[in-house]
């Protein structure tokens, strides 16, 4: 890894913060863990999310630093984070709006990054 700047480096560092923080609210924090439904999530993401982030990044990544590869393959990965997203709106069939949009943002950030 290397240094880029103090800034780079609160951002990523607070970055992953509110995520591991967001997945604990989630998981184990009532009320919020009270509306994840464990059987409606059963999205195969190690068969399908997994091995094709791995197929993006050797086919399209050029260089061999280690850091640079693991890189590109989080990108790819969260590329293709919002398919489990949008396969649970699809069978929940009443979306509100607040989720509606979340996800409509989401997915334009995420084609809007690999310009």
């Amino acid at each position: 890894m290397y240094f880029v700047s103090f800034y780079n480096t609160i951002m990523k560092i607070s970055f992953i913060g509110c995520t591991i923080y967001i997945i604990y609210l989630m998981r184990f924090k009532k009320p919020y863990c009270l509306s994840y439904d464990p059987l409606a999530d059963d999205f195969p993401y190690v068969k399908y999310l997994l091995p094709g982030a791995l197929i993006a990044t050797i086919f399209v990544h050029t260089e061999t630093k280690a850091f640079e590869i693991i890189w590109s393959y989080t990108i790819w990965l969260e590329a293709g984070a919002i398919i489990p997203q949008l396969r649970m709106l699809t069978k929940i069939k009443d979306v509100e709006n607040i989720t509606g949009n979340y996800v409509a943002a989401l997915g334009l950030y995420l084609s809007l990054i690999h310009i």
